[in-house]
């Protein structure tokens, strides 16, 4: 969804392309309709189509920046990632001052796992458009997988700078620091973020872990009491927390969480289990399995749901 989302984002701000016509007013006219009409199929998820009619469109008009580089939101709908980057490196053949064809190209050659060429389309796409904060977070994303940690720091700074409420920004640039050795302005990054999202478990067992590695376990044991809230079978944050319990010698903490932990771990571990014998079609060893799972973790609504399926597939 995210992957999507922004390309059509990229789409808006691409549609003003600037090229100049290269075929008859009338032809031009047919064209963009085409072109819109893509457009808004993409919108309603009917991607097929919408690629069938930007073809059409371009074989009216090859030079049209506009219909190659819908055709590559059509084809990124469609998960032909290849077939994206051409259509993408077309745009950006036709239209290289253009940031949102430049950002588009960088999503594609990412989810191939291309970064380095990734991070070249998103430098590129910053430099065009140093308003647009994604255009940044997302170099620092691609800086960060190629591990060029500083490079990818000023590009996470970058993007908050433009817009301070960036939460990702601040927790990947947080988790950089961390590992850095860093851990005062890596705390710093992490409160920043859960004061825009408070909601996110995540962050809080990160720093969490910056707490557990400067020896404070008070404060560990204060955020890390607050991710298995928001997500009750978090049992990495069950884990950690039972440690910070261990090092700070709370040992009847440390057992009632150990305890808890333990139970959803058995209990996530009969649903694979199920899972697995569904897949391969021995049915009555998954539903053992699920029911297993379920005595474990009354709550757990995927064995629930999986359950269901397999009776009335009886």
């Amino acid at each position: 969804m995210r992957l999507e989302f922004w390309l059509i984002i990229g789409l808006l701000a691409a549609c003003d392309s600037g090229e100049k016509p290269t075929v008859g007013l009338g032809e031009r006219a047919s064209i963009s309709r085409e072109s819109a009409e893509g457009f808004r199929l993409l919108q309603q998820g009917r991607p097929g189509e919408a690629l069938a009619l930007l073809q059409r469109a371009a074989e009216k008009d090859s030079a049209s920046m506009e219909v190659h580089y819908n055709m590559g939101v059509a084809h990124t709908h469609l998960k032909e990632y290849a077939k994206a980057i051409a259509a993408f490196g077309r745009a950006v053949k036709l239209a290289p001052e253009n940031p949102g064809a430049h950002f588009a190209l960088g999503i594609a050659l990412g989810v191939e796992h291309r970064q380095r060429d990734a991070a070249e389309h998103f430098e590129k796409a910053a430099a065009l458009a140093p308003d647009r904060a994604e255009y940044h977070f997302r170099l620092g994303e691609a800086r960060q997988a190629l591990g060029e940690v500083e490079e990818a720091l000023a590009a996470f700074a970058a993007a908050i700078r433009v817009d301070s409420t960036h939460v990702d920004a601040h927790f990947l640039r947080a988790g950089l620091l961390a590992s850095s050795n860093r851990p005062e302005e890596a705390e710093q990054g992490y409160r920043r973020a859960i004061e825009l999202d408070s909601r996110r478990a995540d962050i809080l067992w990160e720093l969490g872990q910056v707490y557990m590695q400067q020896c404070q376990y008070p404060q560990a044991a204060e955020v890390l009491r607050s991710a298995p809230e928001l997500e009750p079978r978090n049992t990495h944050a069950l884990y950690l927390l039972s440690q910070v319990y261990l090092l700070s010698g709370q040992p009847d903490e440390r057992a009632e969480v150990l305890s808890i932990f333990q139970r959803l771990s058995a209990a996530q571990r009969h649903f694979k289990q199920g899972a697995l014998y569904a897949e391969r079609g021995a049915i009555d060893e998954a539903r053992k399995a699920l029911k297993e799972a379920l005595v474990l973790d009354p709550d757990h609504a995927k064995a629930q749901k999986k359950l269901e399926q397999l009776d009335k597939e009886r």
